[in-house]
């Protein structure tokens, strides 16, 4: 065996492990923080990452300390606005104390959560089922606290779970159903031209496989009643308790509902508070809650699996697993994040994740990786 041993210019040995002077050179070399050297276009702001690789290539445990200084911004004035709006009612004894509670925590501090976690989604991986399987506990705790609050009021127009003739509540159901359907197409331009949120993650958020579409069916279910007791049921009513007439609490009720949907982007959130309001117009009308629930139930089933695979890859076909490392690869090329670009990554650009062609079941199971949560589905 040939002996490895070297004599350095001082005239000391070194073994195969050792550098010059006799030290252990055997482990891994020592860690150092980057510098400009490292990179042609120098450090970011944080001094960590290298200017030239947009946040969306970051993994997510490896996000720039600026994201979480944002989260923490956003939760802080969220907190800030919900305590003042708790105090004002409480101070002003507009309410009693549980509304002034329920109030401050349906209309600020679940849409300041919404909000506040954005920054958050860049660069995540998304495992469907897990997350369909929490918004359903979410929505369910949530359609509870804001049921049991409602069953205290006695406001002038009440909502209520009162049964309609079988052929009126159809007629009510199908008819939301075609509105929601319709206010989704008459937004489509809008969401082409200043973008609808991040196109990627709405495309990962919906279902592929067969036991994906079943956990999603339950969720469509979950939310149409979850969120039908705390919007149309708890917070339309407590505003009335307000003074507010029967249609204002509508309106005013539907914009924290359309901002507990932000990561559906800026015209998304708009979108979703009008079809809040369509949801609203028969309760205001007949009282009951059952055909908002009904049609909420139609509206997030169609959309996640019939219509948004179709809106969101203008075909039939739900985008492959590899659709939100093509979308990274367009923002790349110049395409700013949350635009509708489809430029599919080069050859020499390939998916460090398997890709499915049309049909076929997912083959990475549940997850996939994405850019880009609330309660995070596409749906109303």
């Amino acid at each position: 065996m040939t002996d490895e041993r070297r004599t350095d210019s001082n005239g000391a040995q070194e073994g195969p492990g050792q550098g010059a002077g006799g030290e252990d050179r055997s482990g891994p070399p020592p860690s150092r923080q980057l510098s400009g050297e490292d990179f042609g276009e120098g450090l970011d702001p944080n001094g960590v990452y290298p200017a030239d690789i947009p946040p969306d290539d970051l993994p997510p445990d490896d996000l720039p300390p600026k994201v979480f200084r944002e989260v923490r911004r956003r939760f802080r004035v969220g907190l800030l606005l919900t305590g003042a709006a708790f105090l004002g009612l409480l101070v002003t004894g507009a309410v009693p104390f549980l509304d002034a509670v329920g109030l401050a925590f349906f209309f600020f501090l679940l849409p300041t959560l919404a909000i506040a976690q954005l920054p958050l989604m860049t660069g995540m991986v998304l495992e469907r089922v897990p997350v369909y399987l929490g918004s359903i506990l979410s929505i369910g705790i949530l359609g509870l606290v804001g049921g049991l609050l409602a069953l205290r009021l006695d406001p002038p127009a009440p909502a209520s779970f009162t049964w309609l003739p079988l052929p009126e509540l159809l007629l009510w159901s199908v008819g939301l159903t075609v509105a929601a359907i319709g206010v989704i197409l008459l937004f489509r331009p809008l969401e082409a031209r200043f973008g609808g949120g991040r196109p990627e993650l709405l495309r990962d958020l919906l279902p592929r496989t067969g036991r994906e579409r079943r956990v999603f069916a339950l969720l469509s279910l979950a939310a149409g009643v979850g969120e039908e007791l705390a919007y149309r049921a708890y917070a339309f009513l407590a505003l009335q308790m307000l003074g507010l007439g029967p249609w204002t609490a509508a309106v005013v009720a539907s914009v924290p509902f359309g901002f507990l949907h932000a990561y559906q982007g800026p015209v998304g959130v708009v979108r979703t508070g009008v079809m809040g309001f369509v949801l609203a117009v028969p309760v205001v009308i007949t009282g009951s809650l059952l055909p908002s629930m009904v049609a909420h139930t139609l509206i997030d089933l169609v959309v996640g699996l019939i219509l948004g695979p179709r809106l969101l890859t203008g075909s039939g076909e739900v985008a492959p697993a590899g659709s939100a490392q093509e979308a990274s690869a367009g923002s790349r090329n110049g395409s700013p994040a949350g635009s509708w670009d489809e430029t599919p990554a080069g050859p020499e650009e390939e998916a460090p994740y398997p890709r499915t062609s049309p049909g076929d079941e997912d083959p990475a199971g549940d997850r996939t990786p994405h850019q880009g949560m609330d309660f995070p589905r596409d749906r109303a």
